[in-house]
């Protein structure tokens, strides 16, 4: 008797590619030649490249972070809005025993509680989004 089954494989491929560093003045030299040329897609293409180049990538920052014990994790470049609507912030400063980020209620900057503090007192704490 016949059967069939869906099943999932994984194929890993890998692929050759040609990558050209080029000053500006190269680039205005191959811009010329491509310029001239028989206009195929192919040289449309890369003188459409060559005519736009993309800036370089920025690597995206990596947040600094605190995890609670809770296992909650906080942005520490964030803002938080507790139950009641009072809105907190880091002040970049730690516990020094504990390294427990302290927070300060927004314009109050005397303050001494912790993350960890406020979340329990407070909490939860939501993420202040823009």
């Amino acid at each position: 008797m016949a059967t069939a089954q869906y099943d999932t494989r994984t194929r890993t491929v890998e692929e050759t590619v040609v990558v050209l560093t080029l000053t500006e003045d190269e680039a205005d030299a191959l811009r010329e030649v491509i310029g001239a040329a028989d206009g195929t897609r192919t040289m449309v293409r890369i003188f459409d490249v060559l005519d736009r180049p993309a800036p370089p990538e920025q690597p995206a920052l990596a947040a600094e972070t605190y995890t609670s014990p809770a296992g909650i994790i906080y942005d520490l470049s964030a803002t938080y809005r507790d139950r009641s609507g009072d809105v907190w912030e880091f002040t970049g400063k730690r516990s020094a025993h504990s390294c427990k980020p302290f927070v300060t209620y927004t314009g109050y900057m005397d303050n001494d509680d912790t993350v960890d503090d406020i979340e329990a007192e407070w909490g939860p704490l939501t993420k202040v989004t823009p």
